[in-house]
């Protein structure tokens, strides 16, 4: 080998779509005759290649992979993530659960677009799980992905619409908000709970009995239930103790306006208002019972409200049991110009602004938050509209807005109040 010069050599390296190419390592000079070539890479060993899917950007389609069977075309599963009534799951958690092309469990998430749009991309071809999450509400849907192709993940229409019981939700009816109406535009199902200010006997039922309380996964909490959680009779103790445990098993808390008392007494120091609050007393046993003697009901009971979303049952409670729920609002009418400084709020309704109507005074302001708490909606000045938070790490969350969406709402009002209901 004496007198003969080193060559160099080179290596052809062969870059599949999914691959990073990079050069190859140097080889150290060796002086002719003092010994052997060799190539050291002294580079750490690379764990693999970690594939991140977009579903903002274009499929980038996997090299065919030969297997033991042949040759392995990947394929596509498309689609419009949507809540029943064909609205727009906007930010909705997509995952395909599969197999990749040598039979290895393999799991593709991907987030919906600001219309709902999904792509779960380079899958295996064959049978697919494909979940769709937002919030509280799930749906788990059978695909077929065929190699080379994109194919909507139900086989036909691109739309991936959630089903109407894909979350079990319970509505206290309340007076001067409607949140019923909301849930009814996206086309859910729900139980709505006889509980205003002159009918709530059905409300106190539900939250005195915890096994049937915990058969939902969301309660909703009209302004103004009927219900004065400040009372300390045993029933109504005990409704409060079950709420905190709802919410503790992972169940979700909507409260709106009048009915903060839920928040205030429910989980105090997350969130202070600006609103009067009766005094810790005794109710008039009639009128605060959940399993009431027959003497707490007039017969015959009194007929239902005749009011849109008032509840359809006739109301057994004497008229003295005809009560507020312990809180009043200082808020006045009129317009607040507010900022979203929820990400995913600000995505669902594609704005980070909008005006807030008040039709009426006396509205429940939210002095402050403690730290963790997310503010979901303020006015200008920053004062929190709407907020959000969770009392127990692993637990349900718990909402109150200020504002509602009876008689006062506006398009981007309900369209905020939609995007709440799935961060619930």
């Amino acid at each position: 080998m004496k007198g003969i010069r080193p060559h160099l050599v080179a290596a052809l390296l062969l870059c599949g779509a999914l691959a990073a190419c990079e050069a190859e390592p140097q080889a150290p000079f060796v002086p002719p005759d003092e010994g052997p070539i060799t190539f050291d890479d002294a580079r750490p060993a690379r764990d693999g290649l970690v594939v991140v899917e977009d579903a903002f950007l274009p499929p980038t389609r996997d090299a065919a992979i030969r297997t033991e069977a042949g040759v392995c075309t990947t394929g596509d599963l498309i689609g419009v993530a949507c809540a029943p009534g064909g609205q727009a799951l906007a930010g909705a958690q997509v995952v395909a659960v599969t197999t990749d092309c040598f039979g290895q469990p393999r799991e593709v998430q991907v987030v919906a677009d600001q219309r709902g749009r999904f792509r779960l991309s380079n899958l295996a071809p064959g049978p697919a799980e494909v979940n769709v999450r937002l919030g509280s509400f799930f749906a788990r849907y059978q695909a077929e992905v065929v190699g080379g192709t994109a194919r909507p993940v139900n086989g036909e229409s691109e739309k991936v619409c959630l089903p109407a019981d894909a979350t079990r939700m319970a509505v206290l009816t309340g007076d001067f908000d409607r949140i019923q109406a909301v849930i009814d535009g996206l086309g859910f199902e729900y139980d709505l709970i006889c509980g205003d200010r002159g009918h709530h006997r059905p409300a106190r039922q539900l939250l005195a009995d915890r096994e049937r309380l915990g058969t939902y996964d969301i309660l909703f909490v009209n302004c103004t239930s009927g219900i004065d959680l400040g009372h300390t009779d045993a029933d109504v103790q005990q409704a409060l103790a079950n709420l905190r445990w709802f919410v503790r098993q992972g169940g979700s808390l909507y409260v709106s306006d009048l009915s903060a008392d839920f928040v205030r007494r429910g989980w105090p120091g997350f969130v202070s208002f600006l609103a009067s609050q009766s005094p810790a007393a005794d109710g008039e046993d009639c009128c605060v019972c959940a399993d009431c003697p027959p003497a707490c009901s007039v017969d015959p009971p009194a007929p239902p409200r005749d009011c849109e979303g008032c509840c359809d049952d006739p109301n057994p409670l004497p008229a003295q049991c005809n009560l507020g729920n312990g809180t009043g609002g200082r808020g006045s009418n009129g317009q607040i110009e507010a900022v979203v400084p929820s990400e995913f709020l600000a995505h669902y309704l594609n704005t980070d602004r909008l005006t807030v109507n008040f039709n009426l005074s006396a509205w429940v302001q939210i002095a402050e938050v403690a730290a963790g708490v997310e503010v979901l909606v303020a006015d200008g000045a920053g004062q929190p509209l709407m907020v959000l938070f969770e009392p127990e790490p692993g637990g349900g969350r718990v909402a109150f807005t200020s504002f509602h969406n009876h008689a006062q709402a506006t398009d981007a009002m309900l369209g905020i109040l939609e995007a709440l209901i799935f961060r619930l």
